[in-house]
Protein backbone atom coordinates (compact mmCIF):
# COMPACT_ATOMS: atom_id res chain seq x y z
CA UNK A 1 0.00 0.00 0.00
CA UNK A 2 1.41 3.34 -0.97
CA UNK A 3 2.22 5.80 1.78
CA UNK A 4 0.30 9.14 1.93
CA UNK A 5 3.47 10.94 0.93
CA UNK A 6 4.06 8.79 -2.14
CA UNK A 7 0.37 9.16 -3.13
CA UNK A 8 0.65 12.92 -2.92
CA UNK A 9 3.82 12.84 -5.03
CA UNK A 10 2.09 10.66 -7.64
CA UNK A 11 -0.91 13.01 -7.64
CA UNK A 12 1.33 16.04 -8.06
CA UNK A 13 3.21 14.35 -10.88
CA UNK A 14 -0.05 13.43 -12.52
CA UNK A 15 -1.33 17.02 -12.28
CA UNK A 16 1.97 18.31 -13.65
CA UNK A 17 1.78 16.04 -16.70
CA UNK A 18 -1.70 17.45 -17.53
CA UNK A 19 -0.83 20.99 -16.74
CA UNK A 20 -2.12 23.59 -19.18
CA UNK A 21 0.50 24.93 -21.53
CA UNK A 22 1.92 28.35 -20.85
CA UNK A 23 2.48 28.82 -24.58
CA UNK A 24 -1.16 29.29 -25.63
CA UNK A 25 -2.38 32.48 -27.28
CA UNK A 26 -3.80 35.36 -25.25
CA UNK A 27 -7.29 34.86 -26.66
CA UNK A 28 -7.54 31.25 -25.47
CA UNK A 29 -6.18 32.21 -22.07
CA UNK A 30 -8.85 34.91 -21.76
CA UNK A 31 -11.58 32.43 -22.69
CA UNK A 32 -10.05 29.67 -20.49
CA UNK A 33 -9.99 27.23 -23.40
CA UNK A 34 -7.28 24.82 -24.50
CA UNK A 35 -5.08 26.23 -27.25
CA UNK A 36 -3.50 23.93 -29.85
CA UNK A 37 -0.60 26.42 -30.06
CA UNK A 38 -0.66 26.45 -33.85
CA UNK A 39 1.01 29.65 -35.03
CA UNK A 40 0.36 32.21 -36.41
CA UNK A 41 -3.36 31.53 -35.63
CA UNK A 42 -4.53 28.70 -33.43
CA UNK A 43 -7.52 26.53 -34.32
CA UNK A 44 -9.86 28.36 -31.91
CA UNK A 45 -9.02 31.80 -33.31
CA UNK A 46 -9.39 30.54 -36.88
CA UNK A 47 -12.80 29.09 -36.00
CA UNK A 48 -13.96 32.33 -34.35
CA UNK A 49 -12.26 34.51 -37.00
CA UNK A 50 -10.58 36.73 -34.41
CA UNK A 51 -7.09 38.12 -33.99
CA UNK A 52 -4.60 35.66 -32.51
CA UNK A 53 -1.68 37.05 -30.50
CA UNK A 54 1.01 35.30 -28.52
CA UNK A 55 3.18 35.89 -25.46
CA UNK A 56 6.89 36.27 -25.87
CA UNK A 57 8.84 33.06 -26.36
CA UNK A 58 11.41 34.29 -23.83
CA UNK A 59 11.50 32.21 -20.64
CA UNK A 60 12.21 33.36 -17.12
CA UNK A 61 12.97 31.27 -14.07
CA UNK A 62 11.13 31.74 -10.83
CA UNK A 63 14.15 33.52 -9.43
CA UNK A 64 14.64 35.82 -12.41
CA UNK A 65 12.97 39.19 -12.30
CA UNK A 66 10.84 40.07 -15.30
CA UNK A 67 12.30 43.02 -17.16
CA UNK A 68 10.29 46.23 -17.24
CA UNK A 69 9.64 47.19 -20.87
CA UNK A 70 10.04 50.79 -22.01
CA UNK A 71 6.88 52.83 -21.45
CA UNK A 72 6.30 53.23 -25.17
CA UNK A 73 6.15 49.43 -25.55
CA UNK A 74 3.99 48.78 -22.52
CA UNK A 75 0.74 46.93 -23.11
CA UNK A 76 -2.50 46.43 -21.26
CA UNK A 77 -4.92 43.61 -21.93
CA UNK A 78 -8.14 44.75 -23.55
CA UNK A 79 -10.85 42.14 -23.06
CA UNK A 80 -13.89 42.30 -25.36
CA UNK A 81 -17.22 42.72 -23.60
CA UNK A 82 -19.06 39.64 -24.80
CA UNK A 83 -21.92 37.77 -23.16
CA UNK A 84 -21.48 34.58 -25.20
CA UNK A 85 -17.85 33.38 -25.35
CA UNK A 86 -18.51 31.42 -28.55
CA UNK A 87 -19.80 34.47 -30.48
CA UNK A 88 -17.27 37.26 -30.53
CA UNK A 89 -17.32 40.55 -32.45
CA UNK A 90 -14.32 42.06 -34.16
CA UNK A 91 -11.67 42.57 -31.51
CA UNK A 92 -9.41 45.54 -31.00
CA UNK A 93 -6.65 43.08 -30.32
CA UNK A 94 -5.47 41.33 -27.21
CA UNK A 95 -3.30 44.27 -26.28
CA UNK A 96 -3.55 48.05 -26.29
CA UNK A 97 -0.25 49.85 -26.39
CA UNK A 98 0.56 52.55 -23.90
CA UNK A 99 0.47 55.02 -26.80
CA UNK A 100 -3.12 53.96 -27.57
CA UNK A 101 -4.10 54.34 -23.93
CA UNK A 102 -2.70 57.87 -24.02
CA UNK A 103 -4.81 58.57 -27.10
CA UNK A 104 -7.90 57.18 -25.38
CA UNK A 105 -7.20 59.39 -22.35
CA UNK A 106 -6.73 62.41 -24.62
CA UNK A 107 -9.97 61.59 -26.44
CA UNK A 108 -12.09 61.46 -23.27
CA UNK A 109 -10.47 64.36 -21.43
CA UNK A 110 -9.71 66.84 -24.23
CA UNK A 111 -10.95 65.94 -27.72
CA UNK A 112 -14.54 65.22 -26.67
CA UNK A 113 -14.73 68.57 -24.93
CA UNK A 114 -13.59 70.31 -28.11
CA UNK A 115 -16.13 68.66 -30.40
CA UNK A 116 -18.79 71.35 -30.07
CA UNK A 117 -19.84 74.55 -28.36
CA UNK A 118 -22.93 72.68 -27.20
CA UNK A 119 -22.05 71.10 -23.84
CA UNK A 120 -24.67 68.40 -24.35
CA UNK A 121 -23.01 67.26 -27.57
CA UNK A 122 -19.61 67.16 -25.87
CA UNK A 123 -21.04 65.08 -23.03
CA UNK A 124 -22.57 62.68 -25.55
CA UNK A 125 -19.18 62.16 -27.22
CA UNK A 126 -17.48 61.69 -23.87
CA UNK A 127 -19.98 59.20 -22.42
CA UNK A 128 -22.49 57.46 -24.70
CA UNK A 129 -20.42 57.51 -27.85
CA UNK A 130 -17.20 56.40 -26.16
CA UNK A 131 -19.02 53.63 -24.28
CA UNK A 132 -20.37 52.36 -27.60
CA UNK A 133 -16.85 52.40 -29.05
CA UNK A 134 -15.65 50.06 -26.28
CA UNK A 135 -18.02 47.44 -27.71
CA UNK A 136 -17.16 48.13 -31.36
CA UNK A 137 -13.39 48.27 -31.94
CA UNK A 138 -13.69 49.70 -35.46
CA UNK A 139 -15.42 52.75 -33.95
CA UNK A 140 -12.82 52.98 -31.19
CA UNK A 141 -10.06 53.02 -33.80
CA UNK A 142 -11.77 55.91 -35.57
CA UNK A 143 -11.95 57.87 -32.32
CA UNK A 144 -8.29 57.20 -31.51
CA UNK A 145 -7.34 58.43 -35.00
CA UNK A 146 -9.28 61.66 -34.40
CA UNK A 147 -7.63 62.03 -30.98
CA UNK A 148 -4.20 61.74 -32.59
CA UNK A 149 -5.14 64.42 -35.13
CA UNK A 150 -6.38 66.66 -32.32
CA UNK A 151 -3.07 66.31 -30.50
CA UNK A 152 -1.18 67.27 -33.67
CA UNK A 153 -3.33 70.31 -34.47
CA UNK A 154 -4.04 71.58 -30.95
CA UNK A 155 -0.68 70.77 -29.40
CA UNK A 156 2.27 72.40 -31.19
CA UNK A 157 4.76 70.56 -28.97
CA UNK A 158 3.32 67.13 -29.87
CA UNK A 159 5.37 64.40 -31.54
CA UNK A 160 3.85 65.06 -34.95
CA UNK A 161 5.35 62.18 -36.94
CA UNK A 162 4.54 59.55 -34.31
CA UNK A 163 0.97 60.80 -33.84
CA UNK A 164 0.31 60.93 -37.58
CA UNK A 165 1.59 57.36 -37.89
CA UNK A 166 -0.79 56.27 -35.12
CA UNK A 167 -3.67 58.14 -36.75
CA UNK A 168 -2.99 56.52 -40.11
CA UNK A 169 -2.74 53.03 -38.61
CA UNK A 170 -6.01 53.35 -36.70
CA UNK A 171 -8.00 54.96 -39.50
CA UNK A 172 -6.79 52.32 -41.98
CA UNK A 173 -8.00 49.51 -39.73
CA UNK A 174 -11.29 51.32 -39.09
CA UNK A 175 -11.85 51.85 -42.83
CA UNK A 176 -11.14 48.21 -43.62
CA UNK A 177 -13.96 47.11 -41.30
CA UNK A 178 -16.14 50.02 -42.45
CA UNK A 179 -15.94 48.95 -46.10
CA UNK A 180 -16.58 45.32 -45.20
CA UNK A 181 -19.69 46.13 -43.19
CA UNK A 182 -20.99 48.49 -45.88
CA UNK A 183 -21.19 45.50 -48.21
CA UNK A 184 -23.08 43.42 -45.66
CA UNK A 185 -24.91 45.84 -43.31
CA UNK A 186 -26.39 44.37 -40.14
CA UNK A 187 -28.84 45.77 -37.62
CA UNK A 188 -26.49 45.33 -34.66
CA UNK A 189 -23.77 47.51 -36.22
CA UNK A 190 -26.05 50.09 -37.90
CA UNK A 191 -25.76 52.75 -35.18
CA UNK A 192 -21.98 52.38 -34.54
CA UNK A 193 -21.42 52.46 -38.31
CA UNK A 194 -23.46 55.67 -38.52
CA UNK A 195 -21.35 57.16 -35.72
CA UNK A 196 -18.11 56.05 -37.39
CA UNK A 197 -19.18 57.75 -40.63
CA UNK A 198 -19.50 61.01 -38.66
CA UNK A 199 -16.06 60.40 -37.12
CA UNK A 200 -14.59 59.88 -40.62
CA UNK A 201 -15.89 63.28 -41.73
CA UNK A 202 -14.15 65.01 -38.81
CA UNK A 203 -10.96 63.03 -39.40
CA UNK A 204 -10.81 63.96 -43.08
CA UNK A 205 -11.52 67.64 -42.42
CA UNK A 206 -8.69 67.65 -39.88
CA UNK A 207 -6.33 65.79 -42.21
CA UNK A 208 -7.04 68.23 -45.04
CA UNK A 209 -5.68 71.07 -42.90
CA UNK A 210 -2.31 69.35 -42.66
CA UNK A 211 -1.95 69.01 -46.43
CA UNK A 212 0.00 72.05 -47.57
CA UNK A 213 -0.09 71.28 -51.29
CA UNK A 214 -3.52 69.70 -51.66
CA UNK A 215 -6.43 71.14 -53.61
CA UNK A 216 -8.69 72.55 -50.86
CA UNK A 217 -11.68 72.56 -53.21
CA UNK A 218 -11.22 68.84 -53.93
CA UNK A 219 -10.59 68.14 -50.23
CA UNK A 220 -13.84 69.81 -49.21
CA UNK A 221 -15.71 68.05 -52.02
CA UNK A 222 -14.37 64.74 -50.73
CA UNK A 223 -15.55 65.55 -47.20
CA UNK A 224 -18.99 66.52 -48.51
CA UNK A 225 -19.09 63.13 -50.21
CA UNK A 226 -18.39 61.53 -46.84
CA UNK A 227 -21.28 63.48 -45.33
CA UNK A 228 -23.51 62.07 -48.05
CA UNK A 229 -22.11 58.68 -47.11
CA UNK A 230 -23.52 59.05 -43.60
CA UNK A 231 -27.00 58.75 -45.08
CA UNK A 232 -25.94 55.82 -47.26
CA UNK A 233 -24.64 53.98 -44.19
CA UNK A 234 -27.84 54.56 -42.25
CA UNK A 235 -30.28 53.78 -45.07
CA UNK A 236 -30.48 49.93 -44.75
CA UNK A 237 -31.61 50.32 -41.12
CA UNK A 238 -32.88 53.88 -41.30
CA UNK A 239 -35.61 53.58 -38.68
CA UNK A 240 -33.28 51.97 -36.15
CA UNK A 241 -30.62 54.65 -36.67
CA UNK A 242 -32.98 57.63 -36.60
CA UNK A 243 -34.65 56.35 -33.43
CA UNK A 244 -31.32 55.96 -31.63
CA UNK A 245 -29.95 58.34 -29.02
CA UNK A 246 -26.77 58.69 -31.08
CA UNK A 247 -28.76 60.11 -33.99
CA UNK A 248 -30.54 62.55 -31.67
CA UNK A 249 -27.16 63.60 -30.27
CA UNK A 250 -25.86 64.56 -33.71
CA UNK A 251 -28.94 65.62 -35.66
CA UNK A 252 -29.81 69.25 -36.38
CA UNK A 253 -33.44 70.34 -36.20
CA UNK A 254 -34.21 71.70 -39.66
CA UNK A 255 -37.64 72.78 -38.52
CA UNK A 256 -36.15 75.40 -36.17
CA UNK A 257 -37.13 79.03 -36.84
CA UNK A 258 -35.27 80.73 -39.68
CA UNK A 259 -34.25 84.37 -39.49
CA UNK A 260 -35.98 86.81 -41.81
CA UNK A 261 -32.91 88.93 -42.53
CA UNK A 262 -31.62 88.35 -46.05
CA UNK A 263 -27.97 87.96 -47.01
CA UNK A 264 -27.63 89.96 -50.25
CA UNK A 265 -24.02 88.86 -50.80
CA UNK A 266 -25.24 85.28 -51.20
CA UNK A 267 -28.36 86.07 -53.23
CA UNK A 268 -26.16 88.11 -55.58
CA UNK A 269 -24.76 84.83 -56.89
CA UNK A 270 -28.07 84.16 -58.62
CA UNK A 271 -27.35 87.04 -60.99
CA UNK A 272 -24.66 84.83 -62.52
CA UNK A 273 -27.28 82.37 -63.65
CA UNK A 274 -29.22 82.91 -66.83
CA UNK A 275 -32.72 82.18 -65.53
CA UNK A 276 -33.95 81.77 -69.08
CA UNK A 277 -31.51 78.91 -69.50
CA UNK A 278 -33.47 75.86 -68.42
CA UNK A 279 -30.45 73.55 -68.46
CA UNK A 280 -30.02 71.20 -65.47
CA UNK A 281 -27.02 73.24 -64.29
CA UNK A 282 -29.03 76.47 -64.08
CA UNK A 283 -31.75 74.80 -62.02
CA UNK A 284 -29.15 73.23 -59.74
CA UNK A 285 -27.33 76.56 -59.20
CA UNK A 286 -30.56 78.29 -58.15
CA UNK A 287 -31.49 75.48 -55.76
CA UNK A 288 -28.04 75.35 -54.19
CA UNK A 289 -27.79 79.14 -53.72
CA UNK A 290 -31.28 79.29 -52.17
CA UNK A 291 -30.35 76.47 -49.78
CA UNK A 292 -27.08 78.22 -48.88
CA UNK A 293 -28.95 81.44 -48.17
CA UNK A 294 -31.28 79.47 -45.87
CA UNK A 295 -28.25 78.01 -44.08
CA UNK A 296 -26.89 81.53 -43.48
CA UNK A 297 -30.25 82.56 -41.99
CA UNK A 298 -30.36 79.49 -39.73
CA UNK A 299 -26.83 80.02 -38.44
CA UNK A 300 -27.41 83.70 -37.74
CA UNK A 301 -30.57 82.82 -35.79
CA UNK A 302 -28.67 80.42 -33.51
CA UNK A 303 -28.16 81.15 -29.81
CA UNK A 304 -24.57 81.94 -28.69
CA UNK A 305 -23.87 78.41 -27.40
CA UNK A 306 -25.61 76.51 -30.22
CA UNK A 307 -23.59 74.24 -32.47
CA UNK A 308 -23.58 76.61 -35.44
CA UNK A 309 -21.08 74.49 -37.34
CA UNK A 310 -23.42 71.49 -37.48
CA UNK A 311 -26.20 73.82 -38.58
CA UNK A 312 -24.01 75.20 -41.37
CA UNK A 313 -23.06 71.73 -42.60
CA UNK A 314 -26.70 70.75 -43.11
CA UNK A 315 -26.35 72.61 -46.42
CA UNK A 316 -23.81 70.04 -47.64
CA UNK A 317 -26.04 67.05 -46.88
CA UNK A 318 -28.60 68.12 -49.50
CA UNK A 319 -26.27 69.01 -52.36
CA UNK A 320 -27.20 67.34 -55.66
CA UNK A 321 -24.74 64.84 -57.08
CA UNK A 322 -24.44 66.92 -60.25
CA UNK A 323 -23.24 69.90 -58.22
CA UNK A 324 -20.55 67.67 -56.68
CA UNK A 325 -19.42 66.72 -60.17
CA UNK A 326 -19.25 70.37 -61.18
CA UNK A 327 -17.10 71.13 -58.12
CA UNK A 328 -14.65 68.37 -58.98
CA UNK A 329 -14.47 69.72 -62.53
CA UNK A 330 -13.62 73.19 -61.08
CA UNK A 331 -16.71 74.75 -62.60
CA UNK A 332 -16.35 78.52 -61.86
CA UNK A 333 -19.89 79.16 -60.55
CA UNK A 334 -19.76 76.07 -58.33
CA UNK A 335 -16.43 77.23 -56.93
CA UNK A 336 -17.87 80.66 -56.17
CA UNK A 337 -20.79 79.08 -54.32
CA UNK A 338 -18.43 76.90 -52.28
CA UNK A 339 -16.33 79.96 -51.40
CA UNK A 340 -19.45 81.58 -49.95
CA UNK A 341 -20.10 78.42 -47.94
CA UNK A 342 -16.55 78.73 -46.60
CA UNK A 343 -17.51 82.24 -45.46
CA UNK A 344 -20.45 80.73 -43.57
CA UNK A 345 -18.12 78.25 -41.85
CA UNK A 346 -15.86 81.17 -40.96
CA UNK A 347 -18.79 82.84 -39.17
CA UNK A 348 -19.24 79.77 -36.98
CA UNK A 349 -17.19 78.86 -33.93
CA UNK A 350 -13.57 78.02 -34.75
CA UNK A 351 -13.36 74.26 -34.42
CA UNK A 352 -9.93 72.65 -34.25
CA UNK A 353 -10.58 70.47 -37.32
CA UNK A 354 -11.60 73.46 -39.49
CA UNK A 355 -9.62 76.39 -38.09
CA UNK A 356 -7.81 77.35 -41.33
CA UNK A 357 -9.91 75.49 -43.88
CA UNK A 358 -12.29 78.35 -44.84
CA UNK A 359 -9.34 80.59 -45.71
CA UNK A 360 -7.76 77.84 -47.79
CA UNK A 361 -10.96 77.28 -49.75
CA UNK A 362 -11.46 80.98 -50.54
CA UNK A 363 -7.81 81.43 -51.56
CA UNK A 364 -7.98 78.29 -53.73
CA UNK A 365 -11.11 79.70 -55.36
CA UNK A 366 -9.29 82.98 -56.05
CA UNK A 367 -6.45 81.12 -57.72
CA UNK A 368 -8.77 78.99 -59.86
CA UNK A 369 -10.87 81.98 -60.93
CA UNK A 370 -7.88 83.87 -62.32
CA UNK A 371 -8.74 82.37 -65.68
CA UNK A 372 -12.22 83.99 -65.50
CA UNK A 373 -11.44 87.51 -64.22
CA UNK A 374 -15.02 88.68 -64.86
CA UNK A 375 -16.09 86.48 -61.92
CA UNK A 376 -13.49 87.70 -59.42
CA UNK A 377 -15.74 90.57 -58.27
CA UNK A 378 -18.08 87.99 -56.77
CA UNK A 379 -15.22 86.81 -54.57
CA UNK A 380 -14.67 90.22 -52.96
CA UNK A 381 -17.00 89.57 -50.04
CA UNK A 382 -15.56 86.15 -49.04
CA UNK A 383 -12.02 87.58 -49.28
CA UNK A 384 -12.98 90.54 -47.13
CA UNK A 385 -14.55 88.33 -44.45
CA UNK A 386 -11.63 85.94 -44.09
CA UNK A 387 -9.05 88.78 -44.17
CA UNK A 388 -10.89 90.94 -41.63
CA UNK A 389 -11.10 88.07 -39.12
CA UNK A 390 -7.62 86.63 -39.37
Amino acid sequence: MASPASSAEQHAAKRKSHRKSRNGCFQCKQRHTKCNEQRPRCANCVRLDIECTWPSRQRYSATTAYPTPPESDGTVMAEPRVSNPDVQPDTFGSQMSMADLRLLHHWTTKTCRAMSLDVRRCEAWETRHTEMALDYPFLLRGMLAVAAMHKVIAGPMADRSSLLAQADAHISRALATYRQKLEEPTADTAVPMFLLSAVLVIYNLAAAQLETTSDSIAAMTHCIGLIHGVVVVARPHWEQVTNSQVFRDLAVDKSAPVGSQTVPEVLRLKSLIDVKNLSPEATIYIQVVDDLHLAFQRVRECAPNDDTLSTAFTWTSDLPERFMQLLLAHDPISILILAHFATLIHECWESWWLCQFPQKIVLSAQKLLMTTPELLDYLDWPLQIINDNK
